[in-house]
């Protein structure tokens, strides 16, 4: 039962979607190799203790952050996988139309 309000699921834009989120994790790992080497290369420029507690502070500050990320990228870069070419929503909308045909208004 189609009508003005249906909802059309582009397995195209998923597609893109998902291989966007593929190239997205692999510039985040690129930024946190970076980061972690010029955090080490600082540290190891002032060895004394500021240069410790800089390299473990950009840990815990700059680069776990981006390690989390990393796996959100990673989480809904799984799901597009798991989505595309599959019909994973059409159960959804199946049962959406057949509860919308069931009600009575009356």
């Amino acid at each position: 039962m189609a009508n003005d309000y249906d909802i059309y699921l582009d397995d195209n834009a998923f597609t893109t979607a998902e291989s966007e989120m593929v190239a997205l994790k692999k510039r985040v790992e690129e930024l946190k190799k970076k980061l972690e080497k010029m955090y080490s290369d600082l540290s190891n420029a002032l060895v004394t203790p500021a240069g410790k507690a800089i390299e473990l502070k950009a840990g815990k500050v700059l680069i776990k952050p981006i390690e989390d990320l990393s796996l959100v990228i990673q989480h809904v870069s799984d799901t597009l996988n798991e989505i595309i070419g599959t019909g994973y929503y059409k159960d959804v909308w199946v049962k959406f139309d057949e509860l919308n045909q069931n009600i009575n208004f009356n």
